[in-house]
C-alpha cells in the first residue's frame, strides 16, 4: 500500500520540472542516483521532495479519483454514452465493487509517504545546511502538513475508515499493517495538527505560481476552516474564514462577472484563488480532465457529462446567471458536455438569445490547472457555519449571495432578499444550492452532501431521495432503494488488493460479501 520513500527520492525531480508554467520551477536535484543516507544534504534537497509531493498530488490516479468521488457519485455528472471505462460504467450504475480500480488509494498514501519523508528528514537537511533556517524548515514542515492533511481529508470523505499514519516508510523491508482510525478522531488531529503550524507558513512568495501552487499560510486557513466545518466545529470555521479574508498580505477577491469564468479556469492563478495544483501538457499534464471532461469532437475520452438539470423539476440556473453557459453547453445533436476548465464562452453570447459551439473558444484541458481552494468557498463555508449555528442567518444569507450577484449582475447587487428565505432550513438550502452552482465539476459536491447528511442525520432519506436517486431513474429503482438506503453505501469499499496486502483492515460493512478473499 505505501511505496516505499527511498525510491520517491530517487526520483524526486524526474518529470517536475513545471508544476507551474515557470520553465524553471523545479529545475532542481536529485538526479536518479541519489542514496536516501546521502540525500539530505541542504535546503534545496528538501525543496525537491516538497515539489514531488506536488508532483504527485497532481497525477493522474489522484485527480481523476477525486472527480470520481467528489462529483460522479453526485447529482452534477452522469457516465457518457461515449465513455470506455467499464469500472466508471459500473460506479455510473450504483454497482461499486471492492475490486473496481477506482476504489484503490494507493495514489495517495504515495503523497501521505512523501509528506511524511520531508517532516522526517527536513531536520537533517536543517542540522547539515549553515544557511537553512529555521523559519525556512518550519514553512517546509507547515507545507507538507497541510498536503497531507488535505489528501488525508479526501480519504475520510470518500472511504470514512482509512489507516492512518504519520511516519515514513523508508526501508523495504518493513511490512506494514495498519487498522484503520476512527475518521473524526483523525480529523480532529489533523485540525489540531494544522493550528500548531500555520502561524509558521508563508504567506506568500515573490512567485505568483508559488504562491497560488503551494500550501500557503491561506491556504492552510482555509483547510483548517473546511475540515472544522465538516466536524461541525462552526466557531472555529468562522474563525480561519476570518483569517483568510482579513489578510492583508496575500489578499484575495472575486474576479469580475463577464471574465471570472476565463481568468479562474482557463488562464489559471487568478485574483480569487487561495490553492490550485500548477498543471501543463507538456510536463505536468492534467489528464483527469483531458479524459473525464475533456469533448469528443476534439479526439478527448469525455467519459462523463452533466446531470440534465434543465429536465429536472428544479433547473440550476436561473436564464440570468452566466454560470449556466460558461460551465456548460447544450444543444440536441450533442447533448450537454462540460464547459468549466474546456472552453471559454464569448463574453457578448452571456446574454444572447442563443448560444453555438463556435461561440466557445476551447481550449487543452491538459493545460488547465485544478482549483483545490478559491474565495467563493471561503464566503460559502463561513456562511454554512453560521446558517448552521442558526444566528445572525441575515449575514449568513448575505455572504452567500456575494457568488450570486456576480453571475447574475443584471438583477442587480441584493437582488435576492433575504425576507424571502428566513428561518434556517431556507438558507441552508439556498447555501447548499449555491454551492452547488458556483463549485459544479470541481470535486466538491458529493462530499458536501456527504456532510449535510453528518450533520443532519435524520435528513438521511430526504436528502437521498432529493439529490442522487433521481439521476438513476433509468436503472431499476428497487435496486437503486437498496443501494442508496444505507449510509454506509454512501462510502467506498475498501479495494480487495488492500484487504490482501494489510491484513488488519475491516472492509465497509456494505460491502462485505462470501468470496475468495479473507474479509476481517
Amino acid at each position: 500500500m505505501f511505496k516505499k520513500a527511498i525510491k520517491y527520492i530517487a526520483m524526486a525531480m524526474l518529470g517536475v520540472s513545471s508544476l507551474t508554467s515557470c520553465s524553471d520551477f523545479f529545475d532542481l536535484r536529485p538526479s536518479d542516483q541519489m542514496v536516501l543516507d546521502e540525500y539530505w544534504q541542504s535546503e534545496s534537497d528538501v525543496l525537491a521532495v516538497t515539489m514531488k509531493c506536488y508532483h504527485s498530488m497532481a497525477s493522474y490516479d489522484y485527480l481523476k479519483r477525486l472527480i470520481i468521488w467528489g462529483e460522479l457519485r453526485s447529482d452534477n455528472l452522469i457516465v457518457s454514452p461515449r465513455n470506455g471505462d467499464t469500472n466508471i460504467t459500473y460506479i455510473g450504475n450504483l454497482n461499486i465493487l471492492p475490486s473496481n480500480s477506482y476504489s484503490e488509494w494507493k495514489a495517495f498514501y504515495e503523497v501521505i509517504n512523501l509528506c511524511n519523508t520531508v517532516e522526517h528528514f527536513a531536520p537533517v537537511a536543517f542540522e547539515n545546511d549553515p544557511n537553512f533556517t529555521q523559519a525556512q524548515l518550519n514553512g517546509y514542515i507547515a507545507e507538507v502538513k497541510g498536503v497531507r492533511a488535505l489528501t488525508y481529508f479526501n480519504l475520510v470523505r470518500a472511504f470514512r475508515d482509512i489507516p492512518f499514519v504519520t511516519e515514513p516508510t523508508i526501508d523495504d523491508t518493513q511490512e506494514f499493517l495498519m487498522p484503520q482510525s476512527d475518521p473524526d478522531e483523525l480529523i480532529d488531529w489533523l485540525i489540531e495538527d494544522l493550528k500548531r503550524v500555520e502561524p509558521t507558513a508563508v504567506a506568500s512568495w515573490s512567485n505568483t505560481a508559488y504562491t497560488k501552487g503551494r500550501m500557503t499560510q491561506n491556504a492552510i486557513r482555509t483547510l483548517i476552516a473546511d475540515m472544522c466545518l465538516w466536524r461541525g466545529r462552526y466557531d472555529e470555521c468562522i474563525e480561519y474564514c476570518n483569517r483568510v479574508l482579513n489578510d492583508g498580505v496575500n489578499p484575495v477577491s472575486l474576479e469580475g462577472s463577464t471574465t471570472f469564468g476565463r481568468s479562474v479556469f482557463i488562464t489559471g492563478n487568478s485574483s480569487e484563488s487561495i490553492f490550485e495544483l500548477q498543471m501543463s501538457s507538456t510536463t505536468v499534464e492534467n489528464g483527469a480532465l483531458r479524459d473525464c471532461y475533456g469533448p469528443s469532437n476534439l479526439g478527448y475520452s469525455m467519459q462523463m457529462v452533466p446531470y440534465d438539470f434543465e429536465a429536472s423539476t428544479s433547473p440550476l440556473y436561473d436564464e440570468t446567471d452566466y454560470r449556466g453557459r460558461m460551465y456548460m453547453y447544450s444543444n440536441t445533436s450533442t447533448g450537454t458536455s462540460v464547459m468549466k476548465y474546456i472552453a471559454s464562452l464569448d463574453p457578448t453570447k452571456l446574454t444572447a438569445s442563443t448560444v453555438n459551439s463556435s461561440d466557445y473558444t476551447l481550449f487543452s484541458p491538459g493545460d488547465r490547472n485544478w482549483i483545490v481552494y478559491r474565495l467563493p468557498e471561503v464566503y460559502l463555508m463561513k456562511a454554512e457555519a453560521m446558517a448552521e449555528q442558526n444566528t445572525n442567518l441575515e449575514e449568513a444569507f448575505r455572504l452567500a449571495t456575494l457568488t450570486y450577484d456576480r453571475a447574475n449582475p443584471s438583477l442587480g447587487a441584493g437582488s435576492l432578499q433575504y425576507e424571502n428565505y428566513q428561518g434556517q432550513t431556507r438558507v441552508l438550502d439556498f447555501i447548499y444550492k449555491e454551492r452547488q452552482r458556483e463549485l459544479i465539476f470541481e470535486g466538491k459536491r458529493y462530499f458536501d452532501l456527504i456532510r449535510r447528511i453528518n450533520h443532519h442525520r435524520s435528513d438521511f432519506s430526504n436528502i437521498v431521495s432529493s439529490y442522487l436517486v433521481p439521476k438513476y431513474a433509468d436503472l431499476d429503482q428497487s435496486t437503486v432503494s437498496s443501494k442508496l438506503s444505507s449510509y454506509d453505501a454512501l462510502f467506498m469499499p475498501i479495494n480487495t488488493t488492500e484487504l490482501r496486502v494489510n491484513t488488519l483492515l475491516v472492509q465497509n460493512p456494505f460491502y462485505k460479501s462470501s468470496t475468495d478473499i479473507s474479509m476481517n
